[in-house]
């Protein structure tokens, strides 16, 4: 196979989906991606996501839909993927089969996957360190986690993010705590 018989690397399809429920939504057509050697992976339809999972008091700084949506899918994805496998395992059955990709691999993708789709430098790389440290907590993930290579990279990550996203989060706050009495900030009505 020659370089020009290599497939572009990124998403050759847009996400096509539809609601299940207030946070979460199902492929309608399949979702594929190929990485810069070529590997493609192909999210089927009927695939369930709830995007990028971010918890609601850091929504200022990463919602859940961004320039990184579809690599938040393949990610999902693949996690998905590496839990049944390693729940399989776990159980003792014979396996046949290997997941699409290991912990740290599938960290990585979801890494690169947001290059591609133009996700900024600093959005990309905090959102990495954070899925590197919840393969730490999760024993799904065991497979291939390989924590210890990444330590310094999510180290740094996390001195330098931390502090802005602690500000953020008293500036959220603050501005909750405040707004409510001075009218700025009203209950909805049903």
């Amino acid at each position: 196979m020659t370089s020009s018989d290599q497939p572009t690397p990124g998403f050759d399809s847009e996400l096509a989906i539809r609601a299940v429920s207030a946070t979460t939504w199902a492929l309608t057509a399949p979702l594929v991606w190929t990485g810069n050697q070529g590997d493609t992976f192909t999210v089927p339809a009927g695939f369930v996501t709830d995007f990028a999972t971010s918890p609601r008091i850091l929504h200022w700084r990463v919602l859940p839909y961004g320039p990184y949506t579809r690599a938040a899918v393949l990610h999902d994805w693949l996690l998905v993927s590496l839990a049944k496998w390693q729940d399989a395992k776990d159980s003792g059955a014979v396996m046949d089969w290997d997941p699409p990709a290991n912990s740290r691999d599938t960290d990585g993708i979801f890494r690169v996957a947001m290059r591609h789709l133009g996700t900024p430098w600093a959005t990309r790389w905090t959102m990495w360190a954070a899925v590197r440290l919840a393969a730490l907590t999760n024993h799904r993930r065991a497979y291939g986690r390989q924590f210890a290579r990444d330590l310094p990279r999510v180290a740094g990550i996390c001195l330098i993010a931390i502090p802005i996203n602690i500000l953020g989060v008293v500036g959220v706050g603050l501005s909750l705590l405040l707004g409510a009495p001075f009218g700025l900030i009203k209950p909805r009505r049903h």
